[in-house]
């Protein structure tokens, strides 16, 4: 059974986790040795370790992104929230703030594609003139 769940990882604080990570990398180590050794009773432990180191990492990652806060650390997002319903309302905070584009903008980028088919015409043309 899985000894590291995601929910006591995050009641961890970041060094916790840090140190946990290298324990867990120097018991992979002897498991391993183990293994060679014909000794390891349960190989499939080596591989629920590698996948606890995973886990840890990925919380790390989403406590140092902001996607979601350990449990030891206070501020920012809740247990509940998700980088999604996040960024979806940041999106809709600078929707509210930002005025919109003029037309002439979009008139211009309309433009451009035309001026992207003449120039690599009229690049050949030059080095065909070049060749000459």
């Amino acid at each position: 059974m899985r000894e590291l769940k995601a929910e006591k990882i995050r009641d961890m604080t970041e060094d916790e986790i840090e140190n946990r990570i290298r324990e867990v990398h120097e018991e992979i180590f002897n498991l391993r040795f183990r293994n060679a050794m014909r000794q390891l009773q349960n190989p499939v432990l080596i591989r629920e370790r590698r996948r606890d180191i995973a886990r840890m990492h990925t919380i790390l990652a989403e406590h140092r992104t902001g996607v979601r806060k350990l449990s030891g650390h206070s501020g920012g997002a809740p247990h509940g929230e998700t980088r999604e319903t996040a960024s979806a309302a940041k999106v809709s905070a600078a929707a509210s703030a930002k005025p919109a584009k003029p037309a002439k903008a979009a008139k211009e980028s309309k433009q451009e594609p035309a001026e992207r088919k003449k120039a690599p015409k009229e690049a050949k043309k030059a080095a065909k003139e070049s060749k000459k």
